[in-house]
């Protein structure tokens, strides 16, 4: 009897860490779409007038981008670091990307970047979490190696 109580709450505990875990995840998901240029996808994750941006990005993608992108051996790869409750229905998620393309300006060519932490937000619809977007996500910490 001790056991199955134990083990019941073990899994309380897990049942109310889990939602956490699944908006790191959503959030990290949404990234790894953003970073690896599939914007339909990305396009799913995020709050409706966040849309504007996605497709600014996808408008400024020019073919010497796609060529970078198509001769890079690995592909963009996203790590969550944490969040930080923002207020009652906000997320602030940091991530880690690495290998992703960067652009300086628009009308540049781009380049791969090794590495660079984004913070992006995470609001709740109703009973799930989207991504919000207020510009193009800028990396707060980029490498120059």
């Amino acid at each position: 009897m001790f056991a199955f109580g134990l083990l019941l709450c073990t899994s309380c505990d897990q049942a109310e860490k889990n939602p956490d875990a699944k908006i790191l995840e959503y959030v990290s998901a949404f990234a790894d779409a953003y970073f690896n240029y599939d914007f339909e996808k990305a396009r799913k994750m995020v709050t409706p007038d966040s849309e504007k941006w996605l497709r600014f990005a996808a408008s400024n993608v020019t073919q010497e981008d796609v060529d970078l992108l198509n001769a890079q051996e690995t592909v963009s790869t996203v790590e969550a670091q944490g969040y930080e409750q923002t207020n009652d229905s906000t997320l602030t998620v940091t991530l880690t990307v690495r290998n992703f393309l960067t652009k300086d300006s628009l009308g540049s060519v781009g380049r791969i970047e090794e590495e660079g932490v984004f913070r992006m937000a995470a609001v709740r619809q109703g009973n799930r979490y989207l991504v919000r977007m207020e510009s193009l996500p800028r990396s707060e910490r980029q490498s120059h190696d």
